[in-house]
Protein backbone atom coordinates (compact mmCIF):
# COMPACT_ATOMS: atom_id res chain seq x y z
CA UNK A 1 0.00 0.00 0.00
CA UNK A 2 1.36 3.41 -1.00
CA UNK A 3 1.78 5.42 2.24
CA UNK A 4 1.61 8.72 0.36
CA UNK A 5 4.12 11.57 0.34
CA UNK A 6 6.43 12.15 3.27
CA UNK A 7 5.48 15.82 3.29
CA UNK A 8 3.03 18.29 1.79
CA UNK A 9 4.52 21.78 1.33
CA UNK A 10 1.67 24.30 1.13
CA UNK A 11 2.56 27.59 -0.58
CA UNK A 12 -0.13 30.31 -0.67
CA UNK A 13 0.53 33.01 -3.25
CA UNK A 14 -1.18 36.35 -3.76
CA UNK A 15 0.06 38.87 -6.34
CA UNK A 16 3.71 37.81 -6.21
CA UNK A 17 6.03 38.32 -9.15
CA UNK A 18 8.92 36.08 -10.16
CA UNK A 19 10.51 36.46 -6.72
CA UNK A 20 8.75 33.16 -5.98
CA UNK A 21 11.58 31.43 -7.87
CA UNK A 22 13.70 31.55 -4.71
CA UNK A 23 11.05 29.76 -2.66
CA UNK A 24 10.51 27.02 -5.22
CA UNK A 25 14.22 26.48 -5.76
CA UNK A 26 14.71 26.07 -2.01
CA UNK A 27 11.97 23.43 -1.91
CA UNK A 28 13.43 21.62 -4.92
CA UNK A 29 16.82 21.35 -3.24
CA UNK A 30 15.42 20.38 0.15
CA UNK A 31 13.23 17.64 -1.36
CA UNK A 32 16.14 15.49 -2.56
CA UNK A 33 15.67 11.92 -1.35
CA UNK A 34 12.15 12.60 -0.02
CA UNK A 35 8.66 12.13 -1.43
CA UNK A 36 7.36 15.72 -1.28
CA UNK A 37 4.22 17.14 -2.82
CA UNK A 38 3.92 20.89 -3.37
CA UNK A 39 0.49 22.47 -3.11
CA UNK A 40 0.21 26.02 -4.47
CA UNK A 41 -2.87 28.00 -3.47
CA UNK A 42 -3.39 31.00 -5.76
CA UNK A 43 -5.45 33.25 -3.50
CA UNK A 44 -7.12 35.24 -6.27
CA UNK A 45 -4.01 36.89 -7.71
CA UNK A 46 -4.72 39.49 -10.38
CA UNK A 47 -2.36 37.64 -12.72
CA UNK A 48 -2.80 33.86 -12.37
CA UNK A 49 0.10 32.20 -10.59
CA UNK A 50 0.01 29.43 -13.20
CA UNK A 51 1.41 31.86 -15.77
CA UNK A 52 4.39 32.76 -13.58
CA UNK A 53 5.09 29.13 -12.72
CA UNK A 54 5.05 28.21 -16.41
CA UNK A 55 7.60 30.91 -17.19
CA UNK A 56 9.82 29.73 -14.36
CA UNK A 57 9.48 26.05 -15.26
CA UNK A 58 8.03 24.95 -11.92
CA UNK A 59 5.15 22.46 -11.85
CA UNK A 60 3.55 22.00 -8.41
CA UNK A 61 1.84 18.74 -7.58
CA UNK A 62 -1.43 20.61 -7.01
CA UNK A 63 -2.34 24.12 -8.15
CA UNK A 64 -5.56 25.43 -6.61
CA UNK A 65 -6.91 28.84 -7.56
CA UNK A 66 -9.62 30.46 -5.44
CA UNK A 67 -11.17 33.86 -4.92
CA UNK A 68 -9.17 36.08 -2.61
CA UNK A 69 -9.92 35.18 1.01
CA UNK A 70 -6.59 35.91 2.70
CA UNK A 71 -3.63 33.97 4.02
CA UNK A 72 -5.34 31.97 6.77
CA UNK A 73 -7.99 30.62 4.42
CA UNK A 74 -5.40 29.90 1.73
CA UNK A 75 -3.45 27.75 4.21
CA UNK A 76 -6.61 25.94 5.24
CA UNK A 77 -7.45 25.29 1.59
CA UNK A 78 -4.00 23.78 1.10
CA UNK A 79 -4.38 21.62 4.20
CA UNK A 80 -7.66 20.24 2.86
CA UNK A 81 -5.85 19.05 -0.26
CA UNK A 82 -2.74 17.65 1.44
CA UNK A 83 -2.06 13.91 1.16
CA UNK A 84 1.34 13.89 2.89
CA UNK A 85 1.93 12.42 6.34
CA UNK A 86 3.38 15.77 7.40
CA UNK A 87 2.64 19.39 6.46
CA UNK A 88 4.76 22.54 6.13
CA UNK A 89 3.31 25.99 5.41
CA UNK A 90 5.72 28.08 3.35
CA UNK A 91 5.10 31.67 2.30
CA UNK A 92 6.07 32.62 -1.22
CA UNK A 93 8.94 34.90 -0.14
CA UNK A 94 10.56 32.58 2.41
CA UNK A 95 12.97 29.67 2.05
CA UNK A 96 13.99 26.39 3.62
CA UNK A 97 17.57 25.20 3.97
CA UNK A 98 18.66 22.13 1.96
CA UNK A 99 18.60 20.08 5.18
CA UNK A 100 15.44 21.38 6.90
CA UNK A 101 12.93 18.85 5.63
CA UNK A 102 15.18 15.85 6.07
CA UNK A 103 16.41 16.84 9.53
CA UNK A 104 13.02 17.72 10.96
CA UNK A 105 11.23 14.68 9.52
CA UNK A 106 13.97 12.38 10.85
CA UNK A 107 13.67 13.89 14.32
CA UNK A 108 9.90 13.46 14.28
CA UNK A 109 10.23 9.83 13.24
CA UNK A 110 12.77 9.20 16.01
CA UNK A 111 10.76 10.88 18.78
CA UNK A 112 7.15 10.44 17.66
CA UNK A 113 6.74 14.22 17.79
CA UNK A 114 3.58 15.93 16.56
CA UNK A 115 5.48 19.05 15.51
CA UNK A 116 9.10 20.02 14.90
CA UNK A 117 10.87 23.30 14.32
CA UNK A 118 14.35 24.73 13.80
CA UNK A 119 16.38 27.91 14.22
CA UNK A 120 15.93 30.93 11.96
CA UNK A 121 18.12 32.72 9.41
CA UNK A 122 17.55 35.63 7.04
CA UNK A 123 18.60 36.68 3.57
CA UNK A 124 17.85 39.30 0.93
CA UNK A 125 16.23 37.83 -2.17
CA UNK A 126 18.31 39.24 -4.99
CA UNK A 127 20.72 37.89 -7.57
CA UNK A 128 21.50 34.24 -8.23
CA UNK A 129 20.20 31.67 -5.79
CA UNK A 130 23.67 30.32 -5.08
CA UNK A 131 24.87 33.83 -4.21
CA UNK A 132 22.27 34.44 -1.48
CA UNK A 133 23.89 35.48 1.78
CA UNK A 134 22.25 33.57 4.62
CA UNK A 135 22.70 35.18 8.05
CA UNK A 136 21.64 33.17 11.12
CA UNK A 137 19.63 34.65 13.98
CA UNK A 138 20.51 33.78 17.54
CA UNK A 139 19.49 30.18 18.31
CA UNK A 140 15.85 29.75 19.26
CA UNK A 141 14.82 28.55 22.69
CA UNK A 142 13.66 24.95 22.65
CA UNK A 143 10.24 24.50 24.29
CA UNK A 144 9.01 21.04 25.25
CA UNK A 145 5.53 21.95 26.52
CA UNK A 146 2.78 22.64 23.98
CA UNK A 147 1.54 25.88 25.59
CA UNK A 148 5.04 27.39 25.82
CA UNK A 149 5.98 26.21 22.33
CA UNK A 150 3.01 27.88 20.68
CA UNK A 151 2.45 30.97 22.85
CA UNK A 152 5.98 31.93 23.84
CA UNK A 153 7.93 30.36 20.98
CA UNK A 154 5.61 31.41 18.14
CA UNK A 155 8.02 30.29 15.40
CA UNK A 156 7.82 31.80 11.91
CA UNK A 157 5.04 30.19 9.87
CA UNK A 158 7.49 28.01 7.91
CA UNK A 159 9.32 26.90 11.04
CA UNK A 160 7.01 24.07 12.17
CA UNK A 161 6.50 20.82 10.35
CA UNK A 162 3.30 19.23 11.64
CA UNK A 163 2.09 15.67 11.62
CA UNK A 164 -0.88 16.06 9.27
CA UNK A 165 -3.45 14.19 11.32
CA UNK A 166 -2.46 16.12 14.43
CA UNK A 167 -2.86 19.46 12.65
CA UNK A 168 -6.20 18.46 11.16
CA UNK A 169 -7.44 17.50 14.62
CA UNK A 170 -6.52 20.99 15.85
CA UNK A 171 -8.41 22.62 12.97
CA UNK A 172 -11.46 20.38 13.35
CA UNK A 173 -11.60 20.95 17.10
CA UNK A 174 -10.73 24.64 17.03
CA UNK A 175 -11.86 26.61 20.07
CA UNK A 176 -12.76 29.54 17.80
CA UNK A 177 -13.25 29.62 14.02
CA UNK A 178 -11.00 31.23 11.41
CA UNK A 179 -11.75 34.83 10.51
CA UNK A 180 -10.49 37.35 7.98
CA UNK A 181 -9.45 39.43 11.01
CA UNK A 182 -6.61 36.96 11.60
CA UNK A 183 -5.18 36.86 8.07
CA UNK A 184 -2.13 39.01 8.83
CA UNK A 185 -1.16 36.70 11.72
CA UNK A 186 -2.54 33.50 10.20
CA UNK A 187 -0.09 31.17 11.92
CA UNK A 188 -1.08 32.23 15.42
CA UNK A 189 -4.68 31.18 14.81
CA UNK A 190 -3.26 27.66 14.57
CA UNK A 191 -0.91 28.24 17.51
CA UNK A 192 -3.54 29.51 19.97
CA UNK A 193 -5.95 26.73 19.05
CA UNK A 194 -3.17 24.17 19.54
CA UNK A 195 -1.70 25.59 22.75
CA UNK A 196 -4.24 24.21 25.26
CA UNK A 197 -3.86 20.66 23.90
CA UNK A 198 -0.94 18.35 24.71
CA UNK A 199 1.60 17.74 21.96
CA UNK A 200 5.07 16.29 21.63
CA UNK A 201 7.49 18.85 20.19
CA UNK A 202 11.08 18.60 19.01
CA UNK A 203 13.57 21.35 18.13
CA UNK A 204 16.34 20.90 15.56
CA UNK A 205 19.35 23.19 16.12
CA UNK A 206 20.57 25.06 13.08
CA UNK A 207 19.26 27.95 10.94
CA UNK A 208 17.05 25.92 8.60
CA UNK A 209 14.05 28.29 8.54
CA UNK A 210 14.99 31.21 6.28
CA UNK A 211 13.06 34.50 6.16
CA UNK A 212 13.38 36.28 2.81
CA UNK A 213 13.77 40.05 2.64
CA UNK A 214 12.84 42.12 -0.41
CA UNK A 215 11.40 45.55 -1.32
CA UNK A 216 7.92 44.20 -1.98
CA UNK A 217 4.92 44.17 0.33
CA UNK A 218 5.02 41.97 3.42
CA UNK A 219 2.35 41.51 6.05
CA UNK A 220 4.97 42.43 8.65
CA UNK A 221 5.39 45.97 7.30
CA UNK A 222 2.65 47.39 9.57
CA UNK A 223 3.04 46.57 13.25
CA UNK A 224 -0.32 48.16 14.04
CA UNK A 225 -2.11 45.70 11.70
CA UNK A 226 -0.26 42.77 13.26
CA UNK A 227 -0.99 44.03 16.77
CA UNK A 228 -4.72 44.43 16.17
CA UNK A 229 -4.96 41.01 14.51
CA UNK A 230 -3.03 39.43 17.40
CA UNK A 231 -5.38 41.13 19.87
CA UNK A 232 -8.36 39.70 17.97
CA UNK A 233 -6.90 36.20 18.30
CA UNK A 234 -6.17 36.62 22.03
CA UNK A 235 -9.65 38.00 22.69
CA UNK A 236 -11.22 35.06 20.86
CA UNK A 237 -9.01 32.71 22.87
CA UNK A 238 -10.06 34.38 26.15
CA UNK A 239 -13.75 34.12 25.25
CA UNK A 240 -13.61 30.55 23.94
CA UNK A 241 -11.10 28.48 25.91
CA UNK A 242 -12.74 27.27 29.12
CA UNK A 243 -11.00 27.52 32.48
CA UNK A 244 -9.90 24.00 33.35
CA UNK A 245 -6.76 22.34 34.72
CA UNK A 246 -5.71 21.24 31.22
CA UNK A 247 -6.04 24.77 29.80
CA UNK A 248 -4.63 26.68 32.78
CA UNK A 249 -1.08 27.04 31.46
CA UNK A 250 -2.14 28.25 28.02
CA UNK A 251 -4.57 30.74 29.57
CA UNK A 252 -1.93 32.08 31.97
CA UNK A 253 0.69 32.47 29.25
CA UNK A 254 -1.78 34.23 26.94
CA UNK A 255 -2.68 36.72 29.66
CA UNK A 256 0.98 37.44 30.38
CA UNK A 257 1.72 37.91 26.68
CA UNK A 258 -1.12 40.44 26.49
CA UNK A 259 0.26 42.34 29.49
CA UNK A 260 3.81 42.50 28.08
CA UNK A 261 2.43 43.65 24.72
CA UNK A 262 0.51 46.40 26.53
CA UNK A 263 3.71 47.47 28.30
CA UNK A 264 5.51 47.85 24.94
CA UNK A 265 2.91 50.11 23.35
CA UNK A 266 4.21 53.55 22.38
CA UNK A 267 2.82 56.58 24.19
CA UNK A 268 -0.22 58.02 22.45
CA UNK A 269 -1.26 54.87 20.61
CA UNK A 270 -4.96 53.97 20.71
CA UNK A 271 -6.29 53.98 24.31
CA UNK A 272 -9.02 51.54 23.21
CA UNK A 273 -6.43 49.05 21.99
CA UNK A 274 -4.42 49.40 25.20
CA UNK A 275 -7.47 48.84 27.39
CA UNK A 276 -8.48 45.73 25.43
CA UNK A 277 -5.01 44.21 25.86
CA UNK A 278 -5.23 44.80 29.60
CA UNK A 279 -8.69 43.21 29.65
CA UNK A 280 -7.22 39.97 28.27
CA UNK A 281 -4.64 39.92 31.09
CA UNK A 282 -7.25 40.74 33.74
CA UNK A 283 -9.39 37.81 32.62
CA UNK A 284 -6.70 35.19 32.07
CA UNK A 285 -3.80 35.98 34.43
CA UNK A 286 -4.56 38.81 36.90
CA UNK A 287 -2.05 39.58 39.60
CA UNK A 288 1.71 39.71 39.73
CA UNK A 289 3.91 37.19 37.94
CA UNK A 290 7.71 37.28 37.43
CA UNK A 291 6.98 37.07 33.70
CA UNK A 292 5.52 40.61 33.76
CA UNK A 293 8.78 42.40 34.56
CA UNK A 294 12.13 42.33 36.33
CA UNK A 295 13.25 43.05 39.88
CA UNK A 296 12.46 46.76 39.94
CA UNK A 297 9.06 46.12 38.38
CA UNK A 298 8.39 43.51 41.07
CA UNK A 299 9.33 45.95 43.84
CA UNK A 300 7.08 48.71 42.52
CA UNK A 301 4.25 46.25 41.89
CA UNK A 302 4.20 45.43 45.60
CA UNK A 303 3.14 49.00 46.29
CA UNK A 304 0.90 49.97 43.38
CA UNK A 305 0.13 46.67 41.68
CA UNK A 306 1.35 45.39 38.29
CA UNK A 307 -1.04 47.61 36.32
CA UNK A 308 0.11 50.75 38.15
CA UNK A 309 3.75 49.72 37.75
CA UNK A 310 3.17 49.07 34.08
CA UNK A 311 1.70 52.53 33.54
CA UNK A 312 4.64 54.12 35.34
CA UNK A 313 7.23 52.21 33.29
CA UNK A 314 5.39 52.99 30.04
CA UNK A 315 5.56 56.73 30.77
CA UNK A 316 9.28 56.55 31.56
CA UNK A 317 10.53 54.04 29.00
CA UNK A 318 8.29 54.10 25.93
CA UNK A 319 8.70 56.52 23.06
CA UNK A 320 5.87 58.42 21.34
CA UNK A 321 3.71 56.80 18.69
CA UNK A 322 4.81 59.44 16.17
CA UNK A 323 8.26 57.88 16.17
CA UNK A 324 7.11 54.44 15.06
CA UNK A 325 3.85 55.06 13.21
CA UNK A 326 3.31 53.05 10.00
CA UNK A 327 -0.43 53.70 9.49
CA UNK A 328 -2.78 56.67 9.65
CA UNK A 329 -5.16 57.14 12.58
CA UNK A 330 -8.06 56.51 10.20
CA UNK A 331 -6.60 53.19 9.03
CA UNK A 332 -6.03 52.10 12.64
CA UNK A 333 -9.58 53.13 13.57
CA UNK A 334 -10.98 51.08 10.68
CA UNK A 335 -9.09 48.00 11.84
CA UNK A 336 -10.20 48.47 15.44
CA UNK A 337 -13.81 48.80 14.26
CA UNK A 338 -13.61 45.23 12.93
CA UNK A 339 -12.94 43.79 16.39
CA UNK A 340 -15.72 42.06 18.26
CA UNK A 341 -17.88 44.57 20.12
CA UNK A 342 -17.25 42.50 23.26
CA UNK A 343 -13.55 42.47 24.15
CA UNK A 344 -13.43 39.41 26.40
Amino acid sequence: MNPGPDLSVIIPIYNRDEIIRYTFESVRRASAGLNVETIVVDDGSASPVADILDRLGYAPTILHRQENRGLLFARLAGLERASGRHVLFLDSDDLVSPEKLRFQLAAMAATGADVSTSDVARCVLEGDYDSLRIVADAPSKAFTESASFYILGQPPPHGPIFRTEYLRSIVQGAFFPPSALYNSVAEIWFYYNAAPRPARTVHIPGPHTIVGGHPGARLTNNWERLGIASLAVMEAFARSVPAAPETAEARRLTGEVAFRAWRRLPRGFSPEFAERELAVWRKLAPGYSPALGGGLFKTISRGIGPEGAGRLFKRIQNGPYAGCRTMTDNDVAQLLAQLDTQSV
